[in-house]
């Protein structure tokens, strides 16, 4: 019965190796370029698949299971359907795994076969499977889904033989050979000239490949079919990963509480909604001032109308062109994050250099300055509303703290708990098992890393990665007192502080950048001290106090001014927009010879010094001169677009969006069924998408957590009221110690 099942499986995996033995076969040109157009007649085809099939097949079913097992009987139904026809459910999985992409060729980083490694390698086969759709079954038993698989074999021997082959100064293999391929031309891997060794020494070696399988054919038949076979050599073991897409829904106690809570909050949200309708519906005013407020702040037909309302006309006192500018540096940041959400299935990895070190790439490749311009909002605000609210008599120490705990606490634990609870159910394919283990996993265990914002001290496994600019802001925002009061007690002094800390904050980085000899900036090659780099310099908040201290000193220099506006001659405006553009592009583009995968020039020490310690400030101040321009009537078209009440209502979603996008870029890179395609506008169609499902996404969790506790806060916690909790405080002390 066996050879039943082999006959099936050299029919069925013709399917998967069709197209990839189309493209092995076709001879490299000069430039090495494989094409893309040839094609083989089925002849050729069928004798390429002939001289191969031994090896490969066992691949793509479990050839090993005993006849009587349920895989065992599956696989004979299917070769019984396929040779009767009575029924179109095996030809529709055979159908399904030739639409699997395996991408041997142009995806994966090349592996090194000769005499002397081929003793020592040693390699992982990663085979996760889904079930892609219910088909029949001819015998009523044996199989009901067809199940999809994606493998990796991580050749890591690869790496190790490399490393061996460098430190003995020996030449490298001529030639290149992959398990169950004809040796290809050579390639010639020398030197850094070429862009695939590039790839080859920075991308762990893995194969993937696609196949289509019963679903009672568990993934532990899979994978003792693979190693049983010994498919590509000895020291090859297997790990095999699989689920349904229609798996048998089971929730934990996690996900019935957090379902619990949303439901609750819906429920909320729907019936404030009503009673707020009803009440504008019957214009009663009375009652909206009584106990039933407290019901309304949740009302999305209230919060919906402020979130998405537009004002043509706003107050003199309001900076209108950060809106454009907060919506522009989101996109900024997002399409820079997307540019490594499908790194891990990417069908052009080798293409990835090219694309990477063009100097406009550096847009994306040192995109970092995107993230310093929302430290630069966080310190103009808060400096700006601090000193105002002071010269009013409004400004509590209390409020100031407790205020952005409870702002930005809520909205992230909603969307951590989403993230470690139901989203899961959200993914499906062959990779879904790298939700479960990271994104998931990571957050029922660290979520309150993220909560307590001290992700950036403990950044590692983090749920939320991209919250470590929130801890480090909240960090910023802690001290922002010790440095703005002076300001206001204290004018001279105080400006004499702001200066030395401003200072300080440049001369920090570059302190520590030159003594560890760290690179000045995040490079695309990963040079030596790229990592410790990244925890020590980029996610520290004493080395992140630059642009937040250029906002601190414009926020000053706005509450100087009030609602006057600046007077400025030609020249100075000139000069102004001269040197603040000359400044941004060379932050952005400055690195571009020195941030390069392939023939990047090596940094001198006056350049680590100057440029990591002081880009941050410079862009800084950049941004400061383009906001004190628009703001006072000599930003043209600048302040023309950046000012368009068009970017208000997702100007207001800033935050939500951050949030949620980043795990909604991975989500659906772990749901994708094909190797993704990488080029710059491949990922600005992936950027969009993302937006466009976090966008709803976002003005939900604003809905659950940001407008309702913003709110409460204000009815419950304005300057007034805390006087008169704290009043009431003291009288209740004072009267208890009379008694006693």
């Amino acid at each position: 019965m066996m050879a039943r099942i082999r006959k099936f499986s050299r029919g069925s995996v013709f399917a998967f190796l069709a197209i990839l033995f189309v493209y092995l076969a076709a001879p490299a040109s000069g430039n090495e370029h494989w094409s893309t157009n040839t094609v083989l007649d089925a002849d050729n085809a069928v004798a390429l698949l002939g001289e191969e099939f031994e090896k490969w097949a066992d691949l793509y079913l479990p050839t090993s299971v005993s006849p009587t097992s349920p895989c065992g009987r599956a696989l004979q139904a299917m070769f019984a359907d396929l040779t009767n026809s009575t029924d179109l459910w095996a030809i529709t999985i055979a159908e399904e795994g030739a639409s699997i992409q395996s991408c041997f060729l142009f995806r994966l980083p090349f592996a090194w076969w000769n005499s002397a490694a081929k003793k020592s390698r040693v390699a992982v086969t990663m085979i996760s499977c889904i079930s892609s759709m219910k088909v029949g079954c001819s015998d009523g038993e044996a199989v009901s889904r067809c199940s999809t698989s994606s493998a990796q074999l991580s050749a890591r021997y690869a790496i190790e033989e490399e490393k061996k082959r460098q430190s003995m100064n020996t030449p490298r293999p001529r030639q290149l050979h992959r398990p169950g391929v004809p040796w290809l031309d050579p390639l010639p891997l020398t030197a850094d000239k070429d862009p695939r060794t590039v790839a080859y020494t920075i991308l762990t070696t893995t194969y993937q490949y696609g196949t289509c399988m019963p679903d009672v054919c568990t993934e532990t038949d899979l994978t003792i079919s693979v190693n049983e076979k010994n498919l590509i050599g000895q020291d090859i073991f297997a790990v095999a990963m699989c689920s349904n897409e229609e798996p048998k829904v089971q929730f934990t106690n996690a996900d019935v509480g957090f379902m619990a809570l949303v439901t609750f909050l819906v429920v909320l949200i729907v019936c404030s909604s009503l009673v707020d309708m009803y009440l504008t519906y019957i214009d009663n005013k009375t009652l909206r001032k009584g106990a039933i407020k407290y019901l309304l702040v949740f009302s999305a037909y209230t919060n919906l109308s402020k979130m998405l309302q537009i004002n043509p006309d706003p107050s003199p006192d309001t900076i209108t062109c950060l809106n454009g500018m907060r919506v522009l540096s989101m996109t900024w940041v997002l399409y820079s994050h997307q540019q490594g959400t499908t790194f891990f299935n990417t069908a052009n990895l080798l293409n990835i250099p090219k694309r990477a070190d063009g100097f406009l790439a550096q847009t994306i490749s040192n995109g970092f300055p995107s993230v310093d311009t929302f430290f630069f909002f966080s310190g103009l605000l808060v400096t700006f509303s601090v000193l105002r609210g002071l010269a009013r008599g409004k400004f509590s120490i209390v409020l100031f703290f407790f205020h952005r705990f409870i702002r930005l606490i809520p909205p992230i634990a909603i969307v951590a708990g989403f993230a470690a609870t139901v989203l899961r159910f959200f993914v499906s394919g062959p990779f879904s098992y790298m939700w479960d283990y990271s994104f998931q996993a990571y957050c029922v265990n660290n979520w309150w890393k993220d909560v307590l914002f001290v992700n950036n001290f403990m950044y590692d496994e983090d749920c939320l990665a991209q919250v470590w600019y929130v801890a480090v802001d909240t960090q910023l925002y802690l001290v922002a007192p010790i440095i703005i009061l002076p300001l206001f007690f204290r004018e001279a002094i105080g400006k004499a502080w702001l200066f030395l800390v401003t200072v300080a904050s440049a001369v920090i980085p570059a302190a520590i950048i030159y003594v560890n000899d760290y690179p000045p900036t995040n490079f695309l090659y990963g040079p030596e001290g790229s990592i410790e780099m990244f925890l020590n310099v980029y996610l520290k908040p004493w080395c992140r106090a630059e642009p937040w201290m250029a906002g601190a000193w414009l926020g000053y220099i706005f509450y100087k001014q009030d609602n006057k506006k600046v007077k400025m001659s030609g020249l100075i405006v000139a000069v102004g927009w001269t040197l603040a553009a000359v400044t941004g592009l060379l932050v952005v583009y400055g690195m571009a010879s020195y941030n390069k995968i392939v023939n990047h020039t090596p940094y001198e020490m006056m350049t680590q010094v100057v440029y990591g310690g002081g880009h941050r400030l410079a862009w800084g101040a950049a941004l400061a001169w383009l906001v004190f321009a628009c703001h006072n009537g000599y930003g043209g078209i600048v302040d023309d677009f950046l000012s368009h009440p068009i970017w208000q209502p997702i100007s207001r979603l800033t935050y939500s969006i951050y949030l949620v996008a980043f795990p909604i870029q991975f989500l659906l890179a772990y749901n994708l069924r094909v190797a993704a395609y990488y080029s710059h506008v491949t990922k600005i169609l992936e950027t969009v998408g993302a937006l466009v499902v976090a966008l709803p996404c976002a003005v939900l969790v604003s809905l659950m957590a940001e407008s309702p506790v913003m709110g409460l806060e204000k009815l419950l916690l304005s300057p007034g009221k805390l006087n008169s909790y704290l009043t009431f405080c003291t009288l209740l002390k004072n009267f208890c110690k009379t008694i006693h």
